[in-house]
């Protein structure tokens, strides 16, 4: 018996509705795209301007205010740079990107709170007042002041933000590296910001903290939240 050939009609047929519903569905995750990265825009200008408005009161009198509109057009950048890979949900086999960008979103967000609780602008300022940074400074100068700052503040931000950022089921657990280099490079304008009028050591130490910091502060979020586990926050 004669094998039976399929009708070219009805061939035709099913190779044009299957380019059909390939072309709908570019069209429609390009127009989803799209809204997506308006999103990451307008919502990294947003939170430029609430940068821009924590800093506003950033005393001016060692180093000229053009500093801070450069350092906030940096964060503009890497914030709708983060937002976007946030949104667009962008990954690799081996680089989980957007939950990276994640933690570093988040720990900023963190860190412009503390940032508008502090009653000095000047961060390390303030910290060099309080007993324990008095006795810092004294025993091993403003390196060591600012390498104990750096650190703790930085623990606790990458703790708390690693935590909210990388919980859920059935997600593949993240290694802390790439996280904690998210959010120091979110942090490191504003470190820089402050660190002007100190010196190279100061600087040095607070961003070397932070690096440590940021690491560990992700590996415990990460930690914490498996020993919890995925309804700890329900």
């Amino acid at each position: 018996m004669a094998k039976e050939r399929t009708p070219p009609e009805l061939r035709e047929g099913t190779r044009s509705g299957i380019l059909a519903s390939i072309e709908h569905d570019v069209e429609r995750r390009g127009g989803r795209t799209a809204q997506l990265l308006a999103a990451a825009g307008a919502i990294g200008v947003a939170g430029a301007v609430g940068l821009t408005l924590l800093l506003s009161g950033h005393p001016f009198g060692h180093h000229p205010p053009w500093h801070v509109l450069v350092f906030t057009a940096v964060w503009v950048g890497l914030l709708v740079v983060s937002l976007a890979l946030v949104f667009l949900e962008v990954r690799t086999p081996s680089l989980p990107l957007a939950r990276a960008a994640a933690v570093g979103i988040l720990g900023l967000g963190l860190a412009g709170v503390c940032g508008a609780a502090c009653p000095d602008p000047h961060f390390l300022t303030w910290w060099s007042s309080t007993a324990a940074g008095r006795s810092l400074a004294a025993a091993g100068g403003l390196a060591l002041s600012a390498l104990c700052f750096g650190l703790v503040t930085s623990f606790f931000l990458a703790a708390a933000a690693a935590f909210l950022a990388l919980g859920g089921e059935r997600r593949v657990p993240v290694r802390p590296l790439l996280p904690a280099a998210m959010l120091l490079l979110l942090l490191a304008p504003g470190i820089a910001l402050q660190s002007i009028g100190t010196s190279l050591g100061a600087f040095s130490s607070w961003l070397l903290a932070a690096a440590g910091g940021a690491y560990a502060g992700v590996a415990s979020g990460i930690r914490l939240r498996s020993l919890l586990g995925p309804r700890a926050l329900r």
